[in-house]
């Protein structure tokens, strides 16, 4: 599993144009975003420009969402996908960040609401001492016994916190998982789907995986972040890890059981028209996988894919394009055009070919010898040299 991702940004057809685009959009992540929010501290109107300065980060997120389909789907067989319809990346990408923030809210709202009750007791508007008198001895401990108190508050909720955020990062790449896999945002929030990729052996391996992967890429890159080199390395990590996500999740989203008929690729269920329902899960697998094009990033359609095109598209069905450039245009099936210039009969030789067997001899007929033919009876013609007339004779 890990191999196979490691692989993933660089199996690509063009690994070089998408890892430089990659590239960039991490840094304009990392620098737009922000300025943009200074300004926006600065010059509360700056807010409406949310939309444009967050643009790299949301197409970098609807990337790496992209990135996961595309482990669920095939396994990223063929590398990591073009940076095309950027569109579809931006929204999303913008999912994506709705996604971890519907997870992050109950922590939000459970800190807002202990900031809040803490505000209350700093300005006097709630009397703490009932609480505290099955707890202090004397009156005079009711300030000690508070102090106590508001340190065990505070550290059981750092306590908590951290649980959440641990729950939240082992869960969150599942529900992710689930939205890539069906293209619904609703699905990522299903608890009983989200559940049944979490709870799985492959997940929980390629998670540990991806951990590992991200910590030591982070810690890697981190130096030569200022040389452009680490940005590289972060945005090659994040693949990697997205990869495991998609990879540890495709067992449940995919395949549903261990005996379920395999997935069809996006191609297949264009063909058919009919997308597949996995059988434990009831997940529409449609994913999120990038469309079917021919235009890379930094590369040039091949003229083969153009004649691939044309053949496909021909009505009757019978223009084969062949890389020599013969064409089979012998309704009969019989004669195979030869590169050479020759014919072919239907035993695949040429009659001109000096090293094309002889045929057999007819077998002899009934009471006949074997040594005979059909002409024997033709009387002989005598092949000794005859002089012709001569002047003479004339």
């Amino acid at each position: 599993m890990l191999r196979g991702a490691l692989a993933t940004p660089t199996r690509s057809a063009d690994a070089a144009g998408t890892i430089v685009v990659g590239t960039v959009l991490t840094l304009l992540a990392w620098t737009v975003a922000p300025v943009w929010l200074v300004v926006t501290l600065l010059f509360p109107p700056a807010v409406l420009a949310a939309p444009l300065a967050l643009a790299p980060a949301l197409v970098a997120r609807g990337y790496y969402l992209r990135v996961v389909a595309g482990g669920i789907e095939t396994g990223n067989a063929d590398g990591t996908p073009p940076f095309v319809a950027w569109g579809r990346l931006y929204r999303d990408g913008l999912k994506s960040a709705l996604l971890t923030v519907g997870y992050l809210l109950p922590l939000a709202v459970a800190l807002v609401a202990v900031g809040v009750a803490g505000a209350f007791l700093e300005a006097g508007l709630v009397d703490p001492e009932p609480l505290l008198e099955p707890v202090a001895a004397e009156p005079s401990e009711t300030s000690t016994a508070a102090g106590a108190i508001v340190g065990v508050l505070g550290g059981l909720t750092l306590l908590l916190t951290g649980a959440y955020l641990l729950v939240f990062a082992y869960v969150r790449p599942a529900a992710l998982a689930a939205f890539a896999a069906t293209g619904r945002l609703r699905d990522g929030f299903r608890p009983s789907l989200v559940a049944d990729v979490a709870f799985t052996g492959d997940y929980a391996v390629a998670w540990s995986l991806a951990a590992v992967t991200l910590l030591t890429g982070y810690a890697i890159g981190a130096p030569f972040v200022p040389l452009i080199a680490g940005i590289v390395v972060v945005f090659v990590t994040r693949v990697v890890v997205h990869a495991l996500y998609g990879r540890g999740a495709a067992a449940t989203l995919r395949e549903g059981t261990a005996g379920a008929e395999p997935t069809s690729t996006d191609a297949e269920r264009a063909d058919s028209g009919t997308p597949r329902e996995g059988p434990s899960t009831g997940v529409v697998v449609r994913g999120l996988a990038e469309p079917p094009v021919d235009v890379q990033t930094g590369r040039s359609v091949p003229f083969a894919s153009g004649r691939a095109e044309a053949g496909r598209d021909d009505p009757a069905g019978d223009v084969d394009d062949d890389p020599a450039g013969d064409v089979d245009d012998d309704p009969a099936g019989d004669v195979d055009d030869d590169p050479a210039g020759g014919t072919h009969g239907a035993d695949g030789n040429s009659p001109d070919d000096p090293f094309r067997p002889a045929e057999p001899e007819p077998a002899p007929a009934a009471g006949e010898e074997p040594g005979e033919s059909e002409h024997a009876e033709e009387p002989e013609v005598s092949r000794a040299f005859e002089w012709g007339p001569t002047a003479e004779d004339r």
